[in-house]
């Protein structure tokens, strides 16, 4: 099976691997997702999967479109879809048809499948096997991708999910069966209707069904099967006994049909073995047997026990476990490989799970020694009566926290003086407050970190190379506020930049292309990554190739742009003159002003991928959209070629140019902004209705609505990124209130998402 499909929700993790598996298997494919940031948007430059919000419209035919199970009927991208007559299909139900004619491994359970399919996959990897896989999530080692398709093995290994009904789509080859326990009940009606699925799937099996010894549920649902049930761990058909357990690692004794001997394994922990002892019995019934060092690919996955910082006597991890049992298991599983105290951090995760185990919540969280809870993350649910946070504290001493903001300090006074582990845990977005917890105490210097970026790059760079770190960065912007960058590079050559892009890959270090900061908004806590700025010495050449064509370097001012082309006698480019940003910047965002696009003069583009990859296109493989351009997410723009579409006299375009200039100043304030902060709405204009509301000199500390252009918020001086944000959030609620319409941001947030911010 192939054809063109477009992956809706495709920064997600179920349905990114997914879009980069069938493009691995010779589809034409292409994604949107209304969220970006992930770091599956990195994963798709990658594998050169481009975002488009309307493949249509640039060419493109899909035969089948498919979806997160999060993208609800009504959404405008299925409407689209069903305008073009084309078919949609759930991420469940669009693997199954991918690898139907397939010799197809199902990994299975309510938590664990992730990391036991990930352990699958590398044990068969570390075996040399020929396979497939689609894995729910990211490996922590950046060289291994989350998906991969063999155009020469039949066998392919993914992870199939019960949360929306489709595991009932797969006939597989094989099951594996981690562990089942009553969930999802926003999906199932009962217990029973939950566990009538799991049959099913075992019963259409047609080879072979894999369970841990002593899963009395599994069991009983195997009962009377015809296919064979293969029973791994001690006393299993695949014996597997711990000898000795370390901190993170585990020597075992294998037995029954696995080879007999002694193994080293990379996890450590009741649970992790079980899942690693499946990944190696299903990598024996493949390969017909097991190397040396059978998971020697292995790495883990990210959020699942994630170091995030450690020194001696403190250790910050971070866990997807969002299940009371998978919480459980977690919370052993820190005993077992941990001394000392336990804190716990926990983000109950969707309204109608919380209210079905508050009482199961609230007993697996009694392992910590305090357990703190935050509010719940509804994932779009509407909030039901006992399904908040407050039902799984009520009763013990666990502590419900409102403000997160509130959490580093609590955190310091209860870790203080005792060898602590801090394990923040939950699926919703509680990841950010423990990267937010570890960014502050890397900037005390109180870690021990086995390596950071100069250790990584040391030895590799140009010596014009620039990395400094802990760069302000509230003077490289427009708005002129905010943090300062964890690390800073002006890169000297295209070498450089893979350098530093490899090395932040190694150490999951996010980066962010800095032009000239307008249209940014940097928080007060600054970024905690790379950010990456191409001077104009290096990177502005502007060069000359004839025909009205002009090669410009990503770095180019677009102030220089136009007077070069001006004294040239190149017309077509004088809208540009009065943006503050550069090149790569303004095809990134498609920058645009006085009815004129940046992408109205692009005849092509050369650009960085993540992975090091110099590549080239023409303008007709661009999505050019409203203050965006999809396929240069995650990318660095070195160069592009832009063609005027006529001469004329330099005078007439240097006349045009003053016109534009005196046009912009009267319209626009001249104090320190962002540039326009909001989207137009469709047929509609953002400042008429911030105006119509009566909101111009609205202001929160040094920042308020300009008087001159009303979408301007502007910085008097001495603002901090806070005051900025609450004005935003003033002027939503009013606009809201006043017009009916919820104006959505323009402006780039670094580092963080709208959504969590407004």
């Amino acid at each position: 099976m192939s054809g063109s499909a477009w992956m809706l929700g495709a920064c997600g993790m179920g349905v990114g691997p997914l879009a980069l598996y069938l493009k691995g298997d010779g589809w034409e494919v292409s994604g949107w997702d209304d969220a970006t940031g992930s770091p599956m948007e990195l994963q798709l430059a990658n594998g050169e999967v481009p975002l488009l919000r309307d493949p249509w419209a640039a060419g493109r035919r899909p035969t089948v479109v498919g979806r997160s199970s999060a993208v609800k009927p009504g959404h405008p991208a299925l409407a689209l879809a069903a305008g073009h007559g084309v078919r949609t299909l759930r991420r469940g139900e669009l693997l199954a048809e991918a690898v139907a004619a397939r010799r197809f491994v199902a990994v299975c359970g309510s938590h664990g499948k992730t990391t036991t399919c990930g352990l699958l996959v590398a044990a068969l990897a570390s075996a040399g096997a020929d396979f497939g896989y689609v894995l729910g999530g990211l490996f922590r080692d950046p060289t291994f991708p989350p998906a991969r398709a063999s155009a020469t093995s039949p066998w392919v290994v993914a992870e199939v999910d019960e949360s929306d009904g489709t595991i009932g789509a797969f006939s597989p080859d094989v099951t594996v069966a981690v562990n089942l326990d009553w969930d999802h009940p926003d999906y199932y009606r009962d217990e029973a209707a939950l566990e009538a699925v799991f049959r099913a799937l075992f019963e259409r099996t047609r080879s072979a069904v894999v369970i841990p010894v002593g899963n009395a549920r599994l069991e009983r649902l195997v009962a009377g099967l015809a296919v064979p049930v293969i029973r791994v761990g001690e006393a299993g058909d695949y014996s597997c006994r711990l000898v000795q357990g370390g901190h993170a690692s585990s020597v075992v004794a294998l037995g029954g049909r696995f080879p007999a001997g002694q193994f080293n394994l990379p996890v450590a922990g009741t649970f992790n073995r079980s899942n690693a002892a499946l990944a190696l019995a299903v990598t024996h019934l493949i390969t017909g047997g097991l190397v040396a060092e059978p998971l020697a690919r292995w790495r883990g996955i990210r959020r699942r026990q994630d170091v995030l910082f450690e020194r001696t006597g403190l250790r910050v991890l971070a866990d997807y476990a969002h299940h009371p049992t998978e919480i459980a298991a977690l919370l052993q599983w820190v005993r077992e490989t941990h001394a000392g105290r336990l804190l716990v951090v926990f983000q109950p995760h969707r309204h109608t799970r919380t209210r079905q185990y508050a009482r199961e919540f609230r007993d697996a969280l009694a392992v910590a020694d305090q357990a703190l809870v935050l509010p719940v993350y509804s994932a779009g649910e509407a909030a039901v009566e006992g399904g908040g946070s407050d039902a799984i504290v009520a009763g013990s001493a666990h502590r419900l926290v409102e403000d997160r903001r509130a959490l580093p300090a609590l955190l310091d006074a209860l870790a203080e003086g005792a060898d602590t582990v801090v394990a923040f845990v939950g699926a919703g977005d509680i990841e950010r407050d423990a990267e937010a917890y570890a960014k502050v105490l890397r900037r005390r210097g109180e870690g021990v970190l086995t390596a950071d970026l100069p250790d990584l790059v040391a030895g590799r760079l140009s010596a014009d190379c620039v990395l400094r770190a802990n760069e302000p960065l509230a003077r490289r912007t427009t708005l002129g506020l905010g943090g300062a960058a964890r690390w800073y590079a002006e890169p000297a050559s295209v070498d450089d930049l893979v350098t530093l892009l490899r090395a932040s890959a190694e150490l999951d270090l996010r980066w962010f292309v800095l032009g000239r900061g307008s249209n940014l908004l940097v928080p007060d806590e600054g970024y905690d990554g790379l950010v990456l700025h191409l001077d104009a010495a290096r990177w502005g050449a502007v060069t000359e190739l004839g025909e009205g064509r002009f090669r410009v370097g990503g770095g180019t001012r677009l102030k220089e742009l136009c007077g070069v082309a001006a004294r040239a006698g190149r017309a077509g480019f004088e809208f540009l003159e009065g943006i503050p940003g550069t090149v790569g910047g303004s095809l990134r965002m498609n920058a645009g002003a006085m009815g004129g696009w940046i992408f109205d003069v692009v005849e092509s583009i050369e650009w960085l991928a993540p992975q090091g990859r110099v590549r080239a296109a023409r303008r007709d493989c661009f999505d050019a959209l409203y203050r965006d351009c999809p396929q240069l997410h995650g990318a660095v723009v070195l160069s592009a070629v832009l063609r005027s579409p006529a001469a004329e006299d330099p005078a007439a375009i240097r006349a045009r140019m003053d016109d534009f200039a005196a046009r912009r100043r009267a319209s626009q304030p001249r104090e320190a902004s962002a540039g326009c902060v909001f989207r137009n709405p469709d047929g509609d204009k953002a400042g008429r209705l911030i105006d119509l509301s009566g909101l111009k000199g609205r202001a929160v500390g040094p920042v308020s609505v300009s008087p001159t252009h009303a979408n301007f918020l502007v910085n008097a001086g001495g603002a901090q990124a806070a005051d900025f944000l609450a004005l935003m959030r003033v002027v939503r609620a009013e606009v809201k209130a006043r017009q009916g319409v919820e104006l959505q941001p323009e402006i780039v947030a670094l580092g963080r998402e709208w959504k969590e911010l407004l």
